[in-house]
């Protein structure tokens, strides 16, 4: 199967398919509509962006993306694929216009060969990931590190140490000089090439860097914001600042329409035209895996998502933002928001202790959601004075699918609404940012992903674990499916320890895993191994193994759902008596609408290469013939 794009290009000359038909893109003429001309027969037509697909260009003959599991990569390497983007950046932002003398000028910076850059080029503007420029292998070369003698390693970074990251404020060719010398006086006749020198001292924290050669009050005014204003958000999707809040009204069960409990709600807000791009309302806690939600569902286009919950309003929010500004709640500090920011090329920008003003804009956001909120019943108040005799909980009659919809109807009307921070509506500073002014251009359109469950499953958590013969074993669970089979009791490099492997899981419904296959490099689901199990959550999870240690029982599979039943059993007869009961109730109903959408297929978005490694023979087993499943796992 050819590999499918995995993103779409919307701008002018950019050729597009719609209902069968090539097109190409002659003028953007709003954020949903662009003018187009018939490759067949020149006759002009008015598209919709969300009915646009990609052209048909039959056989590619360009290498595809090798596919890459992004909790592999190492530091070094997503460092070094940040440089080599920020190499071609000029190209990317440039096209055509851009000619060979300045990919020759790059070629000597980044000390590989023109033919490399124009790789690199095609590489990203293809796919826009990140992940397509990153070294092949770990072993140097041309363009990757190749300081593996430990002590040509220390005698670098102590004269990096020493001449650059200093107020003595050498500049980068004299401590190369000053490296290349130490080298020659110690023996070695093999010296590192100027230019991996320099890429080894750019490696660095810049802002660490600066405050080290200026000091710590110069870095802050360079590299902070100043007065609560947000450095460099000049366009739309340059920042997006993200949080959470729990908000201030009570919810009713679908059923009974009996009060429960009040939900937690992640929003996303861009800094430059207050926009929300993405929001994900639930009735868990805040976690890595809500956050997650919330990013995916800020760069995927909202049609779908809208369709499927029978919501009309508009919400023309797509796109890959350039900088992440999060709290520093642990949620946002894990390795996966982390690394899936790096597939995309999106900067993570953790706001400081005690500084608020970083995050002003979400937290207006939250501020204008939450008293709105008060004008339903159920509102909850902060304190009695505004509370008086007010009964929350009496009052309560919203269920979660009709707050959610009350949600994405506030942010549309929010979005047409005068916003006095920068004395226009949000939709229109974000439609003059990427659609342009008389007086100023605009940046375009930003690509929609196409790939959609590929970026959910990105910004979900993972979990490294063995394959043994009995499958996979995670939180006292078994799991097992076929596709495990060729890397039963695999070793890792050295030979010697077991290799461990991937595993994603969506918390809400633990009943699947998301295996990433190295050979394939793809997604496949693996099941529990005893198929009669329920789908369950973490959180039932959890309340099960804490009942089974409360009574001094043993821990294992059987005991886990024999009490999780039983747990849900009391819960089922005290729901009309208690408020926590009720939730609980209601929480595992939309767990189970998590369940019922995982999709039965991911989309082929990048082609299998060739094996890079060899896994045990299994008679009959042909990975060509499996059947590859959706991914979605926290």
């Amino acid at each position: 199967m050819a590999a499918q794009p995995s993103y779409l290009n919307i701008a002018t000359g950019a050729q597009v398919s719609c209902a069968g038909r090539d097109y190409i893109i002659t003028n953007i003429i709003g954020l949903d509509q662009v003018m187009t001309r018939s490759l067949d027969t020149g006759e002009p037509a008015v598209l919709k962006v969300k009915d646009l697909r990609p052209p048909f260009l039959g056989d590619d003959t360009a290498a595809p993306p090798v596919p890459v599991d992004l909790d592999q990569v190492s530091q070094e390497d997503w460092d070094i694929a940040k440089q080599r983007l920020e190499w071609i950046s000029p190209m990317l932002q440039s096209g055509s216009r851009w000619g060979a003398r300045h990919a020759e000028n790059i070629a000597l910076e980044a000390g590989v060969s023109r033919a490399q850059v124009y790789v690199w080029y095609r590489d990203y503007q293809n796919t826009k990931l990140l992940s397509v420029l990153l070294p092949t292998s770990s072993s140097g070369g041309r363009g990757k590190g190749r300081l593996k003698d430990p002590e040509v390693e220390a005698i670098i970074l102590n004269h990096i140490e020493a001449g650059y990251n200093t107020d003595q404020r050498l500049s980068i060719k004299e401590v190369v000089e000053d490296i290349q010398t130490a080298l020659k006086a110690a023996g070695y006749t093999k010296i590192p090439h100027y230019q991996t020198i320099r890429r080894r001292i750019l490696w660095g924290d810049q802002r660490e860097q600066y405050a080290k050669r200026y000091g710590a009050r110069a870095a802050s005014l360079k590299f902070d914001p100043i007065e609560g204003s947000i450095k460099d958000a000049d366009w739309p999707l340059a920042i997006v600042q993200i949080d959470h809040t729990e908000l201030p009204v009570i919810l009713v069960t679908e059923d009974t329409r009996q009060p429960m409990a009040r939900p937690w709600v992640t929003f996303g807000i861009d800094v430059c035209s207050r926009m929300v791009p993405g929001m994900h309302l639930s009735l868990d806690p805040p976690s890595a895996t809500s956050a997650g939600l919330c990013i995916s569902h800020a760069i995927l286009p909202k049609e779908e998502w809208l369709k499927e919950r029978n919501i009309d309003a508009e919400w023309p929010c797509w796109g890959v933002m350039g900088i992440l500004h999060m709290d520093n709640a642990r949620e946002f500090r894990g390795e996966m928001i982390k690394r899936a920011s790096n597939e995309y090329g999106i900067d993570v920008h953790l706001r400081p202790v005690k500084k608020p003003e970083y995050g002003a804009h979400i937290e207006r956001l939250m501020g204008t959601v939450s008293q709105k909120l008060k004008r339903l019943g159920g509102a909850t108040f902060s304190g009695p004075e505004e509370k008086g005799d007010y009964d929350a909980v009496a009052k309560a009659t919203m269920t979660f699918k009709e707050l959610e919809e009350w949600l994405v109807l506030m942010i549309a009307r929010y979005h047409h609404e005068i916003h006095s921070g920068i004395g226009t509506s949000p939709l229109q500073r974000y439609r003059e940012g990427l659609l342009g002014t008389k007086d100023r251009p605009g940046r375009g359109l930003p690509a929609r992903r196409l790939d959609v469950e590929k970026v959910k499953i990105d910004f979900l958590p993972v979990f490294d674990r063995t394959v043994q013969d009995y499958g996979v074993l995670l939180d006292d669970i078994y799991y097992f499916d076929d596709v495990l089979r060729p890397w039963i009791g695999s070793k890792d490099k050295s030979g010697k320890l077991s290799r461990t492997f991937p595993f994603r899981r969506d918390p809400r419904d633990i009943s699947t895993l998301y295996f990433f296959e190295p050979n394939v490099g793809r997604y496949f689901q693996v099941r529990y191994r005893d198929l009669t199990r329920p789908p369950i959550s973490i959180w039932e999870l959890r309340a099960a193994k804490a009942k089974l240690r409360e009574e001094g029982q043993p821990v294992d599979e059987d005991a886990i759902f024999r009490y999780t039943l039983k747990l849900r059993s009391l819960e089922e007869s005290a729901k009309k008596n208690t408020l926590a009961s009720r939730r609980k109730q209601e929480r595992r109903k939309h767990h189970k609408d998590a369940q019922t959408k995982k999709p039965k297929e991911l989309p082929n978005t990048q082609a299998p290469p060739t094996p890079r490694t060899s896994a045990p023979a299994i008679p009959g087993y042909d990975p060509s013939k499996l059947t590859i499943f959706g991914d979605d796992d926290g």
